[in-house]
């Protein structure tokens, strides 16, 4: 976790000044972030390092942690804290005085890398040949030990090399496939356990995860396509029964867009406002489910609103649309793009928020104007009744 989080941290400080230099530096509150093809430390770090690049080179001591990420990875000055890495190939040649918890393809710690704390490594291939002080946690299909671990080895993977030099103080857990034998030399057999460890079969589990995959999507895709469904039939009650009205909001929304979008935004606010005006009192509490019955209903049918229009403005530039069936075609094509724009990420979002916006402008616009055409004529100043004859 604080691998990841310090890497983010350095590429977001960093992404400003990538674009104009192969490599891109900067020192902040003693922490030093570089990121580039080539990223190299070449000076004192006070606090903490983080590098992330193609090559990746620690030339310089660090005081606090060091967070790398990259394809080649080199520790050759030492960390006085921990060591977080992740690459295709990390090379440690330098002492460090915390621990060291990694993940890559090929992971060599060499003979001037003592490690003062513990080891978590998972890789394809892991050669051991500094002295660790404490524990080692280690996944790999192959381990070659040839150093002392003064804490437990625990292991999970297929074969263990042991050099001269292997030699552990502790517990030593092996879980692997076949039974691997671990000389007196290393530990005790009474510090020695053995677990057989399954090899999966990776067909088989192939096969069941797409088939829970396919399972747990239809019902996703079910209720998609009944909830278009919903919208496309009401689409088609406004379409043929309110036919005028559908005329009216298609003139509303071709002549002042903009305008219609932010009447709408405005509109959208305070149908949701509700929920909070309504939340307010105990007897707003006892109507609350009925308002948020209301916000769905409108936020439904701005949407579909909107969508329709917006089909509309497209629908128009290419064809001329002169029937209903025409109309209820633009509607279903506008609603299944909209769906599936709404799926990407963040911009699905967006365009489903101003969708709506767009449709609760239209609404809007022509509420205002009934309602100002009927307050226009009770302005009107009345005739004086008839005077009576003298």
């Amino acid at each position: 976790m604080q691998l990841f989080r310090g890497l983010f941290v350095a590429l977001l400080c960093l992404v400003p000044s990538m674009a104009a230099a192969d490599e891109a530096r900067l020192t902040f509150g003693g922490d030093q972030y570089v990121a580039g093809q080539m990223a190299n430390v070449s000076v004192d770090v006070e606090r903490d390092a983080f590098v992330a690049g193609y090559d990746v080179s620690l030339q310089a001591p660090v005081t606090g942690d060091a967070h790398l990420a990259g394809f080649n990875v080199g520790v050759e000055r030492a960390v006085t804290g921990n060591v977080y890495a992740a690459a295709s190939s990390l090379n440690v040649s330098a002492p460090v005085g915390g621990d060291i918890t990694a993940m890559g393809q090929s992971i060599t710690l060499n003979t001037g890398a003592e490690v003062a704390g513990n080891l978590r490594l998972a890789g394809a291939s892991v050669k051991l040949s500094a002295p660790v002080a404490g524990s080692a946690l280690i996944t790999a299909q192959t381990l070659n030990l040839d150093t002392s671990i003064a804490g437990d080895l625990n292991f999970f993977g297929e074969a263990i090399a042991f050099g001269p030099n292997a030699k552990v103080t502790g517990r030593v857990t092996v879980q692997a496939p076949n039974a691997i034998d671990v000389p007196a030399s290393v530990a005790s057999a009474d510090r020695v356990t053995y677990s057989q460890l399954a090899v999966p079969d990776y067909a088989t589990q192939a096969g069941k995860t797409a088939e829970h995959v396919v399972r747990s999507v239809w019902p996703a895709v079910w209720a998609t396509g009944i909830f278009l469904l919903l919208l496309a039939l009401v689409g088609l009650l406004f379409i043929t029964l309110g036919n005028r009205f559908v005329l009216a909001m298609e003139q509303a929304a071709a002549r002042r867009p903009f305008r219609n979008l932010g009447l709408g935004t405005l509109a959208f606010a305070s149908v949701l406002g509700l929920v909070g005006v309504f939340g307010l009192t105990v007897i707003g509490l006892v109507a609350l489910p009925f308002v948020l019955a209301f916000v769905a209903i409108a936020w439904a049918l701005a949407y579909v609103a909107g969508t329709y229009l917006v089909g509309m403005r497209v629908g128009t530039a290419l064809t001329p649309i002169d029937s209903n069936l025409k109309r209820l075609g633009v509607l279903v094509i506008a609603l299944v793009v909209a769906g599936l724009v709404g799926m990407v990420p963040i911009l699905g979002w967006l365009t489903m928020l101003v969708l709506t916006a767009f449709g609760f402008g239209a609404f809007a616009l022509l509420t205002m104007v009934r309602w100002s055409a009927r307050d226009i004529a009770l302005l009107q100043p009345q005739p004086a009744p008839p005077q009576p004859a003298s």
